[in-house]
């Protein structure tokens, strides 16, 4: 039951996305080279599918269900313990571009646990390691309530408890180091994959 029936709806909803096509480029217009941030994470931005400045190596966590980065040799610290399970796409998120009523900035990457969480509210929201998430690297461009597409997956949430971005897309919520599963809140967003 549990990880294989959920690993199977996750695959059909990414599979079975609507087939409308929505331009993207007024949320993934570049404002600079992709390099412009390397040295704060150490990995250069790529050109993605859209034109946009984007980086890959995001991926959704089925334990705890974040989005965390999966370009280092360990993978973070996961809310259910030890790293972060690695699944699905691999998501290409635009970043350093211009926020616009379709996309939304202060999105970061978090030293401590490697989650993606938004970072424009005073507090750093709830880390798995203890305390609030620790910014750094690029300013994260999140698309979001645009039609979702075969390279782009929608139902993707900010948690007003952890302030990270998880995946809504289960009867379960995955896990919050707030404690039960994420709170969802804000924007559908609608994430870039190869």
């Amino acid at each position: 039951m549990g990880f294989e029936r959920d690993r199977r709806t996750f695959l059909t909803r990414a599979l079975g996305a609507t087939t409308g096509l929505v331009a993207v480029t007024a949320a993934t217009t570049v404002t600079g080279p992709a390099e412009a941030h390397a040295a704060d994470t150490g990995v250069k931005g790529a050109r993605g599918a859209k034109g946009a400045v984007g980086q890959r190596n995001w991926r959704f966590c089925p334990k705890c269900f974040v989005m965390f980065y999966y370009g280092y040799p360990d993978n973070g610290h996961c809310t259910a313990g030890d790293a972060h399970g690695m699944a699905g796409y691999d998501f290409d998120i635009p970043h350093d571009v211009l926020e616009n009523s379709n996309a939304q900035a202060n999105w970061r990457f978090c030293t401590r646990c490697y989650s993606m969480f938004f970072f424009g509210y005073p507090s750093g929201g709830w880390c798995p390691v203890g305390g609030s998430h620790s910014a750094a690297g690029y300013n994260f461009v999140l698309p979001h309530d645009i039609v979702e597409t075969p390279n782009a997956q929608a139902y993707w949430r900010f948690c007003s408890n952890c302030f990270a971005l998880f995946f809504w897309g289960y009867q379960e919520k995955g896990r919050c180091p707030a404690g039960g599963g994420h709170n969802a809140a804000g924007f559908n967003f609608v994430i870039p994959h190869y």
